[in-house]
């Protein structure tokens, strides 16, 4: 069987991550989530071509640059699955950061028990993605998956960008993907704030944003004047239904049955080069489990003055 957008590959090194994360850590972050690592690595399956055409572009780019230092690459709240594939496979140094500390303190841990056979190597941040605390032109790789739409603010999404764009060098690359869809809803959640955090109540916050054309070039392609679009993908979900019926089992049973994302992917992503506008999906103001939407996949150069 043939996987487009190497599912295996992913599915594989998470699972090698989540193993030695066991047999060096032993179940210090938890049984759970040590069992979840090894379990469910990869979230969903609809995050692996988002990492196929990020690690695509990175990768080329890696390849073709002629400094004689490790590229230094900047995570802005990604999966952090993805940073410890890329340090695994290329002389780089990543920094990956993320608004909780939490989230932050499991993954470094469990880096430490793949620092002998990495090529490049890893370190962690808090940071807040509307203001980075780095200086200007500090990265030559910039990327962002799934994580601006969560940003806070009224412009949180369009300033995170911003940032991006500060810290990036020029001729740098940076890369985003969002949720996209037929229109642009900005989604609250019940009971998570700050689109992870659980609570104990029902109140409703803000989640996400899920973007169309018109609101993806206004708040983020706006943004990224000077740029050179080198790609950009559209990615969507056939075969819906059976998806649905699978989320509607709940997290706990999903993420026993992660080892099916691979093979969801396989049978249910589809992709188009360009923006796509017209794509299936469902989905309203307030976020479900059953919610199905695209995602745009956008990769960038910075002009050099």
């Amino acid at each position: 069987m043939v996987f487009p957008y190497r599912e295996l590959d992913y599915y594989c090194f998470g699972v090698e991550v989540g193993m030695r994360n066991l047999s060096g850590n032993g179940f210090s972050i938890g049984l759970r989530k040590t069992i979840g690592k090894i379990a469910q690595p990869i979230n969903s399956y609809t995050r692996f071509p988002e990492y196929y055409y990020m690690d695509q572009a990175i990768s080329h780019y890696v390849a073709q640059s002629k400094r004689s230092k490790p590229l230094r690459i900047l995570d802005v709240g990604s999966p952090k699955c993805f940073g410890l594939y890329l340090a695994n496979r290329l002389e780089v140094e990543v920094t990956m950061t993320d608004v909780s500390r939490l989230n932050l303190d499991e993954y470094q841990l469990m880096s430490k028990r793949l620092e002998i056979k990495a090529k490049g190597y890893v370190n962690f941040s808090v940071q807040d993605a509307r203001s980075l605390d780095y200086e200007d032109a500090a990265f030559d790789i910039v990327y962002s998956m799934s994580v601006i739409e969560h940003v806070e603010g009224e412009r949180g999404d369009s300033r995170s960008v911003q940032e991006m764009v500060r810290v990036l060098r020029p001729g740098g690359l940076l890369l985003l993907s969002v949720p996209f869809g037929r229109k642009f809803v900005e989604q609250r959640r019940r009971g998570f704030a700050r689109a992870v955090e659980k609570t104990e109540d029902q109140t409703l916050y803000f989640f996400q944003r899920i973007y169309d054309r018109a609101t993806l070039e206004s708040r983020i392609l706006a943004v990224l004047d000077g740029f050179r679009v080198r790609s950009q993908w559209t990615i969507w979900r056939e075969r819906e239904l059976p998806v649905r019926m699978f989320k509607k089992l709940g997290e706990n049973m999903q993420g026993l049955l992660g080892f099916l994302n691979p093979l969801l992917s396989r049978w249910c992503n589809r992709c188009a080069s360009g923006i796509v506008s017209e794509i299936p999906g469902s989905y309203g103001e307030i976020h479900s489990a059953t919610d199905s939407y695209g995602d745009v996949v956008l990769v960038v150069q910075k002009e050099v003055p």
